[in-house]
């Protein structure tokens, strides 16, 4: 009788244990969709089953009070929201590409746009190799991304007939109408998106004299004139920001660009979420407008 419970309780024991024990060929669960986070098992049983990658192109530059990196941050919230919709992955890209018009600033990194297809032409040739043939590349609010991004899925095409996308959404975010409104959150969601809310400055952060152009912008009729027809910016003529708090504000007239125009609604809406946001509310790192 002993022995029969003794048997009883080791099959019991041998039950269990097979039950707890990690099976042979159990990889972990996508914990995230960041490429770089994951370990080699993840990442070669993700592509098993599918082979997607969204891959952000941002800058680094003056946007007076609001962070130098926002037209980084943006196309990295829509990767990291495209990745989650698709059963995708997304990597950082290429965070600073050229800048165009605001070189003279200290907050803005100044690459070229060759320096920044070479970059990701190696990246993408990387990326290729390791089974990742459908590649997206996403940018927004930086008016001359297309110079880098265009350039490189045609070179790309051009040389291994295979296809990569670039999604400017500067050009597809407007064709969804939405109220002026709704495109200000953007910005913030953005943030909040990517663990970066703290960066948006509030109320009291900056007094008065610091939040606005250093002085009146000079009127320039003729690059107006242009702007107004499409022909302004670095996509069509050369041109540069001499104050680097007036940047905003030269988007908004039309003197910077088309395409930073398509996004003045969203400039003037995180303004106006700057002046609204009270101080008060940085005790869990969130302006008001974001919550």
């Amino acid at each position: 009788m002993r022995r029969t419970r003794l048997l009883w309780f080791v099959f019991a024991l041998i039950c269990w244990s097979m039950q707890t024990a990690p099976s042979w060929g159990q990889v972990r669960k996508l914990h995230t969709r960041d490429l770089t986070r994951l370990s080699q098992i993840q990442v070669a049983d993700y592509l098993k089953r599918s082979d997607i990658i969204f891959i952000p192109i941002g800058a680094v530059e003056t946007n007076g009070i609001m962070p130098s990196d926002r037209d980084y941050v943006s196309p990295l919230a829509y990767s990291m929201a495209m990745a989650d919709e698709l059963d995708a992955l997304y990597m950082p890209g290429l965070i600073w590409s050229y800048p165009g018009t605001t070189m003279i600033a200290q907050a803005t990194v100044n690459i070229s746009p060759s320096q920044g297809v070479s970059f990701l032409r190696a990246m993408a040739e990387s990326l290729m190799r390791q089974g990742f043939r459908r590649q997206v590349y996403i940018s927004s609010g930086q008016g001359p991304a297309p110079l880098t991004g265009g350039t490189l899925v045609r070179e790309f095409f051009d040389e291994y007939r295979v296809p990569l996308l670039y999604v400017d959404m500067d050009v597809y975010l407007p064709k969804l109408k939405l109220p002026p409104d709704a495109r200000s959150k953007a910005l913030y969601g953005a943030h909040y998106i990517t663990g970066r809310i703290i960066d948006l400055p509030v109320k009291g952060d900056y007094g008065e004299a610091e939040s606005k152009a250093t002085g009146p912008v000079p009127e320039n009729t003729g690059l107006a004139g242009l702007g107004r027809l499409g022909y302004s910016g670095s996509l069509a003529l050369g041109s540069f920001v001499p104050d680097v708090m007036a940047r905003r504000r030269l988007a908004d007239s039309g003197l910077v660009g088309c395409r930073a125009r398509g996004m003045g609604q969203a400039g003037r809406g995180a303004d106006q979420g700057h002046r609204q946001a009270d101080e008060s509310s940085r005790g869990d790192g969130q302006p008001e407008k974001a919550r």
